[in-house]
């Protein structure tokens, strides 16, 4: 929706409904979000910490991708049918509509369509396999660890782990990944409990027998700032995945996903991937002019 049409509808609210209701009267709003300003986005930051207020999110899908409405009688939708109008419409109108997640598409940071895609890896052997953690804080953020297969100056993010299950099985993968995809160097943020995960995981790669070196470092810098500025280097040097190798519930898929939806025009519930990436991007210019393939195990 054009911010035209978003203050007119606002500039109706307000004049035609609210200036008109009685005092200690309750308001139901029910409608499809298409945008962050619409009115539910606006009273939702205004009144999102206040008691008497009250926002219900019931999506299409569950966080484990199953249907909300699969009711017993045979009537509802599966989750057969979402997956169906998923693929037939772009994220974008299929957060909007099926998953109450809007998305302005004005202030998106990436664009999935001009990002550099690839089929296959170079048949060379990669310069360095590199990596970096975004570890889980809290609630329902996620961990991210992208494997980055370096050539020359290109990064191709070949595999990942993007995950928001219990502690104990994110840290489990974030091991699984670095052996499997050989990362000889990897960066954990230390923020919050990423240095013990940190010290955790590099204990379990010793014990396995892999060659993972993994550092921390502490940030104090904005995220949001850190994202926007280190976006570019990202589009420039990452190569991703060409959508048809990958499912949309897989981690690929909700990498893909998060950093598509992520906007500088309004909140965004999950910052993870497009952070994780900034990292990335920090840590791969840390390492410029580096010879990575002499790096020996830390034990």
């Amino acid at each position: 929706m054009s911010k035209e049409r978003l203050d007119k509808l606002w500039s109706a609210y307000t004049n035609d409904l609210k200036s008109r209701k009685k005092e200690g009267a309750k308001e139901i709003h029910i409608a499809t979000r298409w945008s962050v300003h619409d009115v539910i986005g606006r009273l939702e930051n205004q009144y999102g910490g206040d008691s008497r207020a009250k926002f219900i999110v019931l999506p299409a899908l569950d966080a484990d991708g199953e249907s909300n409405f699969n009711y017993t009688y045979g009537v509802g939708f599966s989750r057969r049918y979402f997956e169906d109008m998923r693929n037939n419409l772009d994220e974008a109108s299929f957060k909007a509509l099926f998953m109450n997640q809007p998305i302005e598409r004005e202030g998106l940071l990436y664009d999935v369509d001009e990002l550099r895609r690839y089929f296959e890896l170079p048949a060379e052997d990669p310069d360095a396999i590199i990596g970096i953690c975004d570890t889980k804080d809290k609630g329902s953020d996620y961990a991210f660890l992208p494997a980055a297969y370096v050539y020359g100056n290109d990064y191709y993010i070949d595999d990942c782990v993007c995950d928001n299950s219990l502690p104990n099985i994110v840290d489990a993968r974030l091991v699984d990944i670095l052996l499997r995809c050989k990362v000889k160097m990897c960066r954990f943020e230390s923020n919050s409990a990423g240095g013990r995960v940190a010290e955790k995981v590099q204990n379990e790669v010793k014990k396995r027998g892999g060659i993972t070196r993994i550092t921390t470092k502490f940030t104090t810098a904005n995220k949001e700032t850190k994202i926007i500025v280190n976006s570019a280097w990202v589009k420039e040097h990452c190569l991703f995945k060409d959508d048809s190798l990958y499912k949309r519930q897989s981690d690929y898929g909700r990498m893909m996903d998060m950093l598509g939806s992520y906007t500088v025009a309004g909140k965004n519930k999950h910052d993870d991937v497009p952070d994780g990436m900034a990292m990335l991007a920090e840590f791969a210019q840390s390492l410029s002019g580096a010879k990575v393939e002499v790096f020996q195990r830390p034990w």
